[in-house]
């Protein structure tokens, strides 16, 4: 067996299915013992880019490492972006890449000379710090345990990306026989026993304690595989909840213990139960910039806080000030916990108090529905309302991303993705890899975002992946347009047509890649056309025509001083600014 033989043997025993990639002439024998795989189906997509965004996606979604297959050097450094995407919001994903001949790649690293072979880049440098593993194939023989290093880096702990670099006279050199597939002890950087007695007893008892207790879970949440133990933990111990962006889609909307999504784009049920519960279970979240606002020493001020997180890096940050700051595996943690936590407790009053701030003061505004050219709020309730619970939904980022992260009411069953950490434009692509049988896939991305991976609508039309693109058409880049015209006096560059954007009609762009389409700007047109489209079973673009200058609120923002000066509000103080009564 060939060095990439074994590759694509030992992913698709491991249980992959699927790999992403784009050809190149570097990496012509891994993609022909690919071809040779018959228990794998490549996706070829047309960047790099996309591939590897699709294989994050797919690790999202499987647990297991994604995997994407690259050529040298541009092919490389054009996957960096999904892959720094991967890292960044803790998805299992491995690179394999087609790099020069042996000899010339040691001959680089070990010169420091800029290049010998063509289109050869020494990769480590670049992408170390952005994957978990990264390592250059130089003998046969040692693939079995590099590959097997890899795999149980990208799956351990805080998952993430890895690397293999494998040169094109390696990749069809034999390994020797016989053929192991090791299994060497996993090094951890974390621990991942349970907590002590000690430890758990101080959290029971902070829990039994509180009158206002509060759950903010993250995506460590669903990374630990224990969204059933946070479902469980909020009922056993009568906790209400809210969720960060990366944790949207660890509860359903409908639970009777939800309260909403807290950030700088958040709700204002969420933000008054943050700053006035008095315990706060802080659940697999890094405690964000976006999550906590601009006063972090704030966030939660009258609550006992506690944290439980893998990552000891982000336990060591101490802009929120924690009470209680425990490392280990949440799902064991929670397991632990549900075992000693008394099921009798009641918080009947506070969850009261907590939905009827959801009532008072929901997001998605009644008069949104009667707005002209629709209002992006009032799009997505009722594309929420319409998509099936088994749905996979990919939503991509800048003001789509905040709209739709704020107004999506999510089902039971379905899954939420974006482009947390990185925040990078072009998302929708990821939906390649979030395909399941009996699933919807649903894409939701901006007339901006979209044109970043506008050539994955020829991936589609080929495979006939059966994704429904939501396009909303806001002529441009939306959010920036609202900064540019709050702090710079509309000095408008490249935020739409103009001022150096174009922004094309996508019917006509879907019909070139032979993919149908719908176009979608009257109220009346809404429900019957998206349902219509959520019914195809086919790839398909639906392109809405929104506001080009809608408000994105409720938001955390700066109140004007007696002097003239901007000061940034309080976390529950959220724009548009409630009377302080009110508030």
């Amino acid at each position: 067996m060939t060095v990439a033989e074994y590759l694509f043997d030992f992913l698709q025993k491991k249980g992959l299915e699927t790999v992403f990639m784009v050809s190149g002439s570097s990496s012509m024998w891994l993609t022909d013992a690919l071809y040779r795989n018959q228990r794998l189906q490549a996706v070829c997509c047309h960047h790099e880019q996309a591939a590897a965004m699709a294989a994050d996606g797919y690790g999202r979604l499987h647990g297991i490492p994604g995997c994407c297959l690259v050529t040298i050097g541009p092919g490389a450094t054009n996957a960096i972006t999904g892959v720094a995407q991967a890292f960044l919001d803790s998805s299992p994903m491995i690179v394999i890449s087609g790099q020069a001949n042996s000899k010339l790649l040691q001959y680089t690293a070990d010169t420091g000379i800029r290049q010998v072979g063509t289109q050869s880049l020494h990769l480590q440098p670049i992408v170390s710090s952005i994957t978990k593993y990264f390592r250059v194939v130089l003998d046969p023989n040692a693939t079995p345990t590099l590959l097997q290093e890899a795999f149980q880096a990208a799956i351990s702990d805080r998952p993430g990306p890895v690397w293999l670099d494998v040169p094109i006279d390696i990749q069809n050199k034999t390994i020797a026989e016989p053929i192991s597939f090791p299994h060497p002890a996993a090094s951890s950087a974390f621990p991942k026993s349970s907590l002590s007695e000690e430890e758990e007893q101080t959290i029971l008892q902070t829990l039994a304690d509180a009158q206002q207790p509060l759950i903010l879970a993250g995506g460590g949440i669903r990374q630990a595989n224990a969204c059933e133990e946070l479902e469980m933990l909020t009922a056993q111990g009568d906790i209400p909840i809210v969720t960060s962006r990366g944790g949207i889609d660890t509860i359903a909307s409908d639970n009777r213990y939800f309260v909403g999504r807290p950030g700088a784009y958040g709700d204002r049920a969420s933000h008054f139960a943050i700053q006035q519960c008095d315990c706060l279970l802080v659940l697999g979240s890094r405690l964000s910039v976006s999550t906590v606002g601009y006063y972090p020493e704030q966030f939660g001020k009258k609550a006992t806080k506690i944290r439980i997180d893998i990552d000891t890096k982000e336990l060591d940050r101490k802009a929120v000030p924690i009470d209680h700051a425990y490392c280990g595996d949440l799902k064991i943690i929670l397991q632990k916990l549900l075992k000693k936590l008394p099921k009798h407790r009641s918080h009947t009053k506070w969850i009261e108090k907590c939905q009827a701030w959801k009532t008072q003061y929901p997001n998605v505004q009644p008069s949104y529905a009667t707005e002209y050219p629709l209002n992006e709020y009032w799009v997505t309730s009722v594309l929420s309302q319409l998509a099936p619970a088994p749905s996979n939904i990919v939503v991509d980022t800048g003001s789509v991303c905040n709209v739709v992260s704020q107004s999506w009411f999510l089902k039971k069953g379905q899954r939420y993705f974006i482009s947390g950490g990185l925040s990078c434009m072009g998302f929708w692509a990821t939906a390649l890899g979030t395909l399941q049988k009996n699933r919807s896939t649903l894409a939701i991305t901006g007339d901006g975002s979209m044109q970043m991976n506008v050539q994955e609508l020829a991936t589609l039309a080929y495979h006939s992946f059966p994704v429904k693109v939501f396009i909303y058409h806001n002529n441009g880049y939306m959010l920036i347009r609202h900064n540019q015209h709050n702090y710079m006096n509309d000095r408008f560059l490249g935020v739409g047509p103009d001022s150096g954007v174009q922004t094309p009609d996508f019917c006509k762009v879907a019909e070139a890649y032979g993919i149908p389409s719908v176009c979608i700007e009257k109220r009346e047109e809404l429900k019957p056309s998206l349902q219509k489209v959520l019914e195809a079973t086919h790839p398909i673009v639906c392109q809405i025509k929104v506001q080009e200058f809608a408000p994105i609120i409720p938001r955390i923002a700066s109140r004007v001083q007696p002097d003239g000066s901007l000061k940034a509000a309080d976390f529950d103080d959220l724009y548009p600014f409630l009377d302080k009564k009110e508030a």
